[in-house]
């Protein structure tokens, strides 16, 4: 088995939390844009809210498809296109420097979009769900998308502490919303596309 993230920090911590497991996980640096894999050299093909935020979509569905064999199995988990992410990624929006990417990591979610990409080489099927996440306090996820989300933790350590201030108070009023008693109980709402590689 072999993961790759372009990410050294989050491959690293992959890594650690995955010592235990036999037999052992090969990480790689990677961009899922150009994967340094041949042609056909897996089962099957796995990706959990990863591949959607390569730039080109386009060259990243295509790499899917070249290193996956014939009749492997893929199976990609996105986040919705509306919903609790969408609107958590336009709280960040509101705050980023860099203008947003040419098309939004959110399109993965829409089945007619990912048909489009990967219909060619994959028969697939669409499942939809909601992933429920829960933390002690607003703090606390706070401090965990900071050191683990991508996006959140990149515009985060770019920003002047004047800027980040804003941010961050911005991003506890939204997780404001799902407070319970125990802490927070956040939903999100996602898309599984289960796929079979011609």
């Amino acid at each position: 088995m072999t993961a790759v993230d372009i990410s050294p920090d989050l491959l690293a911590a992959a890594r650690e939390l995955s010592a235990h497991v036999r037999p052992a996980i090969e990480f790689r640096i990677a961009d899922a844009e150009r994967l340094p894999f041949n042609d056909g050299m897996f089962d099957g093909v796995v990706s959990t809210f990863g591949v959607m935020f390569a730039i080109d979509q386009i060259q990243a569905a295509a790499e899917l498809g070249r290193v996956c064999r014939c009749g492997g199995r893929l199976m990609l988990a996105t986040w919705a296109p509306d919903g609790a992410v969408a609107e958590f990624f336009g709280v960040i929006g509101k705050h980023a420097i860099n203008p947003p990417p040419p098309s939004s990591p959110l399109a993965w979610g829409d089945p007619a979009h990912v048909e489009k990409l990967l219909g060619t080489v994959f028969d697939l099927r669409f499942e939809r769900g909601v992933s429920n996440a829960y933390h002690g306090s607003i703090e606390d996820i706070w401090d965990w998308y900071k050191r683990g989300f991508g996006p959140l933790r990149q515009l985060a350590e770019s920003l002047p502490p004047d800027r980040l201030e804003p941010l961050k108070r911005d991003v506890d009023a939204y997780h404001g919303h799902y407070a319970v008693a125990a802490g927070l109980h956040v939903k999100r709402e996602y898309l599984l596309t289960i796929g079979r590689r011609r």
